[in-house]
């Protein structure tokens, strides 16, 4: 019975190196594409440089394992909706995606081996730590580019007001509407700019501007964006001026903004309660009680 559990250890061990040879020489097999459509993508932005960092980091031991492993253990509808929420994010790269599962697959192998310490070392229910530390590694990098997308969607809602402003005020002045963008983008900052920029970018490439800004409006879950976007089409459509459209536009998301900002002013009562509660409210008790606690104790004693 003793040499059972180091003979499993071991073999455990090396089946796992042999899976992990046979998915780095699967997954070095397409090695070649994979570098091809690194250094496309990066010369299509001006960087060579870095799609040739980028192409060696992709071919590291690591990165390797994990992308192989990832492409076994993640669905294609999980892979799907982790491309949704990086893009949520404002990575537009085409290789986001795989960075996150790469993270995943790595933070799954390390809960799973410090759940296994754990076991080994305390024994008994610690066993059930070697799943629970497992997953919770493997759903971490979802919650947080959840939560990345959800701060980016309200740094939009706040920046798009200015940002339309200044784009009518472009256009008003006599700018075509992708001069107006490209005024936006390189002279305010934040996820609106970025977002303008891009669509610029797409529409230099040869897009229309209809596919640009609806690829925008797919880019952000923000509905701010999605009503601009809208409006913008209709303009295509109905030959609106497109100058009486913006300013409608950022009257309406100055509007929406301020209305945002009292509704948050209106929780803060609410929000501060529970802690004025457990923090203020017992150490004010204590110096205004204590005292007099303390006195009758006196008192009661001296009876």
């Amino acid at each position: 019975m003793d040499i059972f559990v180091p003979l499993l250890a071991a073999l455990f061990v090396f089946a796992a190196i042999v899976w992990a040879g046979i998915l780095i020489v699967r997954y070095r097999e397409s090695a070649a594409k994979r570098r091809a459509l690194a250094f496309v993508a990066s010369y299509a932005s001006s960087d060579p440089h870095k799609a040739i960092q980028k192409a060696r980091e992709d071919d590291s031991l690591v990165h390797t394992l994990t992308l192989s492993l990832g492409a076994r253990l993640v669905s294609k509808s999980a892979r799907r909706r982790i491309e949704r929420q990086v893009l949520y994010c404002g990575r537009s790269e085409p290789n986001a995606a795989d960075d996150v599962i790469g993270r995943k697959m790595l933070l799954l192998v390390l809960g799973l081996f410090l759940g296994w310490l754990m076991g080994v070392a305390a024994g008994g229910l610690w066993w059930l730590a070697l799943p629970a530390f497992g997953l919770f590694g493997y759903f971490v990098p979802d919650i947080l580019i959840y939560n990345e997308g959800i701060k980016r969607d309200e740094e939009v809602g706040k920046c798009l007001p200015d940002a339309l402003d200044m784009l009518n005020l472009c256009v008003e002045s006599g700018l075509s509407f992708q001069a107006a963008l490209s005024q936006v983008a390189i002279n305010q900052e934040g996820p609106v700019a970025e977002e303008f920029a891009l669509a610029l970018q797409e529409m230099q490439y040869g897009r229309s501007r209809g596919q640009a800004l609806e690829a925008l409006a797919g880019r952000s879950r923000q509905p701010d964006i999605q009503r601009f976007v809208s409006a913008m089409l209709q303009v295509d459509k109905l030959g609106v001026p497109v100058a009486t459209v913006l300013r409608e536009q950022a009257k309406e998301m100055r509007a929406k903004r301020y209305a945002r900002a009292r509704e948050q002013a209106q929780k803060v009562p609410v929000k501060i309660l529970m802690p004025l509660m457990l923090c203020f409210l017992p150490a004010l008790f204590v110096i205004i009680l204590g005292p007099a606690v303390y006195g009758i104790v006196q008192v009661f004693s001296g009876i």
